[in-house]
């Protein structure tokens, strides 16, 4: 019974640690997080290998039930190939902060 418990315990923490590690990407020393801005970002990764920006209406809808247009977002996406060995990673910018990193497989 207590080999069991323990074999859970250590699965479910393996768990934890992939699901933390998803969100982080390492340029050098640094560590790279959700929340950094892009300024950060290219000061320790350097410049990505590829960039695109994407601009996006933002709608608003006024309590008599129309919506319209108050203004626009800015996302850019930039993507790095990391070397032999290494998924390249994907990092999403909204309004020149960091809100997601990905790594293609």
């Amino acid at each position: 019974m207590k080999i069991r418990l323990i074999v859970s315990t250590l699965v479910l923490a393996t768990g934890f640690i992939s699901a933390a590690h998803a969100d982080t990407l390492r340029c050098g020393s640094k560590l790279i997080q959700e929340g950094a801005n892009q300024g950060y970002v290219m000061e320790y990764c350097g410049a990505p290998d590829s960039k695109q920006t994407f601009t996006e209406p933002v709608y608003v809808q006024r309590v008599d039930g129309t919506t319209y247009q108050s203004g626009e977002t800015r996302r850019d996406v930039w993507r790095y190939k990391r070397g032999p060995g290494k998924f390249p990673a994907v990092l999403t910018f909204e309004m020149g902060v960091l809100k997601k990193i990905e790594f293609e497989k």
